[in-house]
C-alpha cells in the first residue's frame, strides 16, 4: 500500500482521470483561478495542475490552511523554488481585496477576459509588491492611486 504525499493516510486517486475535462469547465463557466494544496499532491500532480492552470489563463493559488492544532503553523512546501510563484500570487490577492474594494477597476485579473499566461505573471509581479505594502501598514488608497497606472 502506498502513502498519500503527506504520509497520513494510503494514497488515493480523486480527479487525475478527469482534469483536463475539469479546467477546460471550470474555463468555459468563468472561474479564473485555482487553488491546490501542494502537501496534498504528488510532484507530477502538480507539475500537470501548474501546466493546466497556465494552459488555460488562472491564477494559481495555494490552498494551504490550518485547520487542525497540530498541525505546523509554516509549510515546509511552500519554501520550495518551484513554488515561488503561488508565494507571490498571495501577495497580489492580498493587493487585489484592498485595491479593488477601493476602485472595482483595479481587480487583479482585469475585467477584459482570460489574461495570456505572460500578462498574467505581468499583473501578479506588478500587484505582488502592493500588497507586501498594505500588509505593512501602507493605506490601500494611497497604494490604490499608485495602482491605476497598472491597468
Amino acid at each position: 500500500m502506498s502513502a498519500s504525499p503527506t504520509g497520513d493516510k494510503k494514497a488515493e486517486k480523486f480527479e487525475d482521470d478527469f482534469l483536463d475535462e475539469l479546467f477546460e469547465y471550470m474555463e468555459s463557466i468563468g472561474l479564473r483561478a485555482v487553488t491546490y494544496m501542494p502537501p496534498r499532491n504528488t510532484p507530477e500532480q502538480l507539475e500537470r495542475i501548474h501546466a493546466l492552470a497556465a494552459a488555460h489563463g488562472m491564477l494559481e493559488i495555494s490552498g494551504v490552511d490550518i485547520n487542525q492544532p497540530r498541525q505546523r503553523f509554516t509549510c515546509e512546501e511552500l519554501r520550495r523554488p518551484e513554488f515561488a510563484d503561488l508565494n507571490e500570487a498571495t501577495w497580489a490577492l492580498v493587493a487585489h481585496e484592498a485595491l479593488s474594494s477601493v476602485d472595482p477597476s483595479l481587480h487583479l485579473l482585469g475585467r477584459t477576459g482570460r489574461l495570456t499566461p505572460e500578462a498574467l505573471a505581468e499583473r501578479i509581479s506588478q500587484y505582488a509588491p502592493l500588497g507586501r505594502a498594505i500588509a505593512d501598514g501602507e493605506d490601500a488608497a494611497a497604494v490604490a492611486a499608485r495602482a491605476t497606472s497598472i491597468n
